[in-house]
Formats: C-alpha cells, structure tokens, sequence
C-alpha cells in the first residue's frame, strides 16, 4: 500500500499541474453549475441543462455527486484546480479500496496497478474533469466489497450494508446499477455451483436498488421534478426508448392523451448511435484493447495445462466480466467513453491478479503499463486552440457587475461564476428562458455545443430594439465579448 500511496501522489502531483489543460465541456458544467449555485448562493437550481417534459430546467440526474461536489466547493473554493480535484481525492480512495484484495502483494505488483490505474490515458480523461463517474465506480467496488463480506459472513450486518451500498448505486447514476445488475446476473451464470447463494444476494441487491429508487423519487418529488426525472431516464438507452416508443401509443389510446409529441421528442432524443457505431469507437479505447490481449494471453498461457480450473480463478472471472460488460451495454443502447470504468476496473484486477502470481508477466505487463503511462501523461498536454491563461486574462480585464448577466460557452464556466451571479450556459439551456442579458461571449472555433450562441446573437442582431456591440477578443481560445444594450 505505500507503493500505491507514494506512486499515487505522484500522478496526483503531475494532475495538480496540468488540469487546466483540459477545457471545460458540456457534461461537467451541467453537473457543476448546480453544485456551484448551491454552495455559494444557497440555491438548489441551474442555468446549464435541458428543458424536460416543459418544466423549467433542473439537474434531474440522481445527485450524489452534485451534493458531495457542494460540500467540496464550500470547503475547497470553486476555482478549476480545486474542483477538480475532487475527482483525483475519489480516485485515490477507489485505488486503494481495489487493491485491497492484493494488500500482502510485493512493491512491483502495487507498482504495476499504480500505473496502469493512474497511467492510462482513458483512465486520466475520466478523473481529470467534473462528471461523476469516478464516484460511480467507488460506490461499485463498494457494493461488490459488500457483497463478498455477505458471501463470506451471511449476517444481518452485512445485509444492511449490502442493501446500502446497492442503494447509493442509484444515487450516483442508473448506469451504476445496471453495472451492478450485470455482475450479479454475470455471477449467477457462471457460478453453476453457487447459484442459490447468488439468488439471494441478488434479491438483497434488488431490496437495495428499490429503496434508492424510492428515495430518489422522493427527493425529485420534493423538488417538484418527478416528472421531468422520469422522462430525462428513456432517452439515454437504446433499449428503453424503443419500449417506450412501443408502448406510449398504446398508453395514449387507453388513458386519452396525446402520444405524438412525446414519440416525436424522444425519437429526436434518444439515442442515435448504431450498434456498428460503437463497436467502431469502441477500437479507439486502445489502453483498454492491449491490456486486454496481453492479459488474455497471460492466462491462457499460465493455465494452458490446467484450462478447467479456469472458471474457479477470480482473476479469470473478472477478466470475463471485463469483456462482458461492454457487450452487455452496447446491447443496452449506451456505452460512452465515461463508462470505460465499468470494463477497465475488473480488467486491472485481473491484470494484478496474473501478474502478482507470475513473475514473467509481471515484468511483461510492467513494461505494457510503462509505455501506457508515457501516453497517458502525455494525453494532459492542452489542446492546440487552447490556453487557459489566456482566457483568464480575457476574463479578467472586463468590467464585469456581478449583477451582470452573461451568456457564455462552456469554457468560461470556471472564471465566470465567481465574477457574475447569472450565467446562461446557452449551448444547453433554452434561450426561451433567459431574462435579462448584458453580455454574450461566443467561442468562434468552439464545437456544436457552442452554435447555439452564435445563434442567440444573430436574433439580437436582427431585433431593432437592441444593440449588439463587439468589445473585446481572445486568441487560443478563440473569444468574442459582446455587449448588449437596449435601443434608447
């Protein structure tokens, strides 16, 4: 464990460092803004998601990580560097929770699982910004921990604890619990011996998953969202909008009410990526693909002369359940680059596992962790187009009010919260929603999510009652801040 602990605050040292170079997107301002707005002026509400069953926007995913990142805020401040490192604090806690099972390995097996956790570039994308999918994967291991000491004990403790940890689950996202019903269900098939045992962790696990879903209904419905929550689920997977599609006409035909525009809204939200599309992405994780090989071939080479015993490893287990799991959510309708935790994590196990067994392939997986960890690291330089002391700067030679309200792209997200207290983060929010603004940046070179404020300008420019006005630029990121006045 002092191998992980000193490696990890090495990777944590070199994260501290460059985590400015990774631009603020889409996905962790909508999770932040909330959090952001919370911590600071006491509100519970954003101004960067969606528009969900024509309720006013409101963070409808479940808020673990939302109400962890308020409290982290509060404590640490909400500059980039702090928030941010929250996910890096998650991260070393999960790290040492997965090695615990190896606790009594050698330096270089610790070494080796330091490297490949913290090393790989899909690994370091995934806790270098502010989505919750780190915590996501802590209250898994947790879960799973819970589970073996059921296995192991069978108390009314552990059931407890197993009933909890299920629940978190939920809180932290459905796909953690659709992770946790892919293992059970993946225990259940390949344990043929254990299968009554796993049946009944299966319905603790159940009990567990009902209960954080009745919480999560309770608090969506104290905040007056419940319907909103329930529509922004279907959308995210393949398979549940095609139930709904199915279904809805029927359920418009027996309840008497409108289907049309519901089918219509969720043909145009669900997903649009093809089974083919995401075996294709899928190529690009190429960490993950050569790890697997190399660990495939360690243990067909180690149990070449003993292949039944196979299905009784735990390492072998876990580097199935790696293979499986990105099938099973393919299926599902859903796998981006996010969920990679849900496959890299039991496929490190199985990797440490061989490797802490078998000296040959330790050496062999070290020098494949080594060339992933120069890859990695080298995935933290900042893009081409950006530089983040620039815009700092751009931001802070404005005479911004924080009665000021400003339009912005995402990018800004850091640097303009503490300076104005309304920030429209258009390239998600309906602009049908805005109030009063003073102030449009548009990011010239930005991608799709920042249209929609080129967009919202060109209206204003075309409204007589308004005058728009260019007043300051920004090079790498390409920034334009326009000011805007109504006509006297």
């Amino acid at each position: 464990m002092a191998t992980y602990c000193l490696l990890s605050l090495v990777f944590i040292a070199i994260n501290i460092l460059t985590l400015s170079n990774l631009p603020p997107w889409i996905d962790e301002v909508m999770f932040l803004d909330t959090s952001y707005n919370a911590a600071f002026h006491g509100t519970w509400q954003t101004t960067a998601w969606y528009r969900v069953a024509g309720q006013h926007p409101f963070a409808t995913y479940p808020p673990l990580y939302q109400l962890l990142a308020t409290g982290w805020m509060w404590l640490a401040g909400g500059s980039l560097v702090a928030v941010r490192s929250l996910n890096l604090l998650i991260t070393f806690v999960l790290g040492a929770l997965c090695l615990r099972p190896f606790h009594r390995s050698s330096p270089p097996t610790a070494a080796l699982f330091a490297l490949l956790f913290w090393g790989t570039s899909e690994m370091a994308w995934m806790y270098r910004n502010g989505r919750p999918d780190l915590l996501c994967a802590l209250v898994f291991v947790i879960a799973v921990q819970a589970m073996q000491c059921h296995l192991k004990a069978k108390s009314t403790a552990t059931r407890i604890i197993v009933v909890a940890a299920s629940a978190l689950t939920v809180w932290t996202g459905f796909q953690t619990a659709a992770c946790l019903c892919a293992l059970c269900l993946f225990l259940f098939v390949v344990l043929k011996g254990h299968r009554k045992q796993v049946a009944a962790l299966m319905a603790i696990v159940l009990a567990g998953l009902v209960l954080g879903s009745a919480l999560m209904a309770c608090f969506m419905l104290a905040h007056q969202r419940l319907l909103a929550f329930a529509c922004s689920i279907v959308p995210y997977s393949a398979a549940l909008t095609a139930i709904a599609l199915a279904v809805l006409p029927w359920a418009g035909d027996v309840f008497g009410f409108p289907s049309m525009p519901y089918v219509q809204k969720l043909l145009q939200l669900g997903p649009q990526t093809s089974l083919g599309q995401q075996i294709a992405a899928f190529a690009d994780y190429r960490s993950f693909l050569v790890l697997a090989v190399v660990t495939l071939s360690a243990y067909a080479t180690c149990f070449r002369h003993h292949l039944r015993t196979l299905m009784r490893d735990g390492g072998f287990l876990s580097l199935l359940f790696a293979l499986a799991v990105p099938v099973a959510m393919m299926l599902a309708g859903r796998f981006p680059a996010y969920y990679l935790w849900m496959a890299f994590l039991p496929l490190l196990m199985a990797a440490t596992s061989v490797a802490a067994r078998y000296r040959r392939w330790r050496v062999v997986l070290t020098v494949v962790a080594l060339a992933m960890t120069i890859s990695g690291i080298s995935s933290m330089r900042p893009p081409r187009h950006w530089n983040y002391e620039h815009l700092c700067s751009f931001v802070a030679r404005q005479h911004f009010q924080s009665t000021d309200a400003v339009v912005s792209p995402f990018s800004l997200f850091y640097e303009l919260k503490p300076v104005c207290d309304t920030c429209y983060f258009v390239g998600i929010f309906p602009t049908e929603y805005l109030g009063r603004v003073d102030y449009i940046v548009e990011s010239t070179d930005g991608d799709e999510f920042d249209q929609p404020i080129t967009g919202y300008l060109d209206k204003l420019r075309e409204d007589t009652t308004f005058v728009v006005t260019a007043i300051d630029h920004c090079h790498r990121p390409s920034l334009t801040l326009y000011k805007v006045e109504k006509r006297p």
